[in-house]
C-alpha cells in the first residue's frame, strides 16, 4: 500500500433517533442503507460508494456547529430542492449556497439532529442558471471569507463562468 491508496472508509454521526435521520439520509441526500451490523446499539450504515460509508449510531453527543463532512453527490440541484423543501439548509455558518471558484457548487445542510453537511457538485456538474435566482443561492461565483477572531464572514465574489 502506497501512501496514496489511503482513503477514509466511514465517518460516524451520532443522532437522537433512527425514525427521522434515515428517511433525511435515504430522502433528502440519496443514500442507499447498507448492511448494519449489531453494535448493542441503535445503528444504521449508509453506502456513499463502493469504498465509503456513513455509520450512524443513536448516541447523546454534542453537535459542532462548523465543523462538517463534505458529500459530492451527482445530481446537486435535486439534492438543493429537496434540501430546501426539508428546511435543511444552513447559511449561517458559511454562507448562502454558491458556486466556487473552480465552478464546483456548495451548500451546507443540517440533518434533523443538528450535524452539519457539506453538499458539492461534482466537477462539470451543469447548474440550471436560474438556480442562482434563487434567494439561498450567491448570484456570484466566490468564496466565503471568515477573519480570524470574527464571527461572521462574508461572500467574496470572484470573476468565472456564473458571474
Amino acid at each position: 500500500m502506497s501512501e496514496h491508496d489511503a482513503h477514509i472508509h466511514h465517518i460516524n454521526v451520532n443522532v437522537d433517533d433512527l425514525e427521522t435521520a434515515i428517511p433525511f439520509y435515504r430522502d433528502v441526500l440519496g443514500l442507499p442503507l447498507d448492511p448494519t451490523p449489531e453494535q448493542g446499539m441503535l445503528s444504521q450504515f449508509f453506502r456513499i460508494n463502493d469504498r465509503q460509508q456513513i455509520h450512524m449510531n443513536v448516541l447523546d453527543d454534542a453537535r459542532a456547529y462548523r465543523g462538517h463532512f463534505c458529500l459530492e453527490l451527482p445530481d446537486f440541484e435535486a439534492v438543493f430542492q429537496r434540501s430546501k423543501a426539508a428546511g435543511a439548509i444552513d447559511t449561517k455558518p458559511w454562507g448562502l449556497v454558491r458556486a466556487l471558484p473552480g465552478g464546483k457548487m456548495q451548500m451546507f445542510v443540517r440533518d434533523p439532529h443538528g450535524n452539519l453537511i457539506e453538499i458539492a457538485s461534482r466537477p462539470g456538474a451543469r447548474i440550471d442558471p436560474a438556480l442562482f435566482e434563487d434567494e439561498l443561492v450567491e448570484p456570484l461565483q466566490g468564496t466565503y471569507r471568515l477573519m480570524p477572531g470574527e464571527d461572521v464572514g462574508e461572500h467574496v465574489p470572484v470573476k468565472g463562468p456564473s458571474s
